[in-house]
């Protein structure tokens, strides 16, 4: 008998999150989220690629620091 209960627990979870996933995507807001993402993205690679906030020469003497900590 738990079995049977567990299973249909797993059943509603899953029908459930279909229908929020679903309800989700209709209403643009995952659209709207995914869209920032890739502008924060590609913010972020800009100023890694440019070495705007810091000086360039001084970012692979901040990688090794980082690593050398990290160990």
């Amino acid at each position: 008998m738990k079995t049977h209960r567990d299973a249909i627990a797993a059943v509603f979870g899953l029908i459930l999150g279909v229908v929020a996933m679903a309800g989700t995507v209709l209403t643009d807001e995952y659209a709207h989220a995914a869209v920032a993402e890739a502008r924060g993205y590609d913010a972020l690679f800009h100023v890694v690629a440019t070495g705007e906030q810091c000086d360039a020469k001084e970012i692979p003497a901040v990688l090794v620091a980082a690593n050398e900590v990290n160990r």
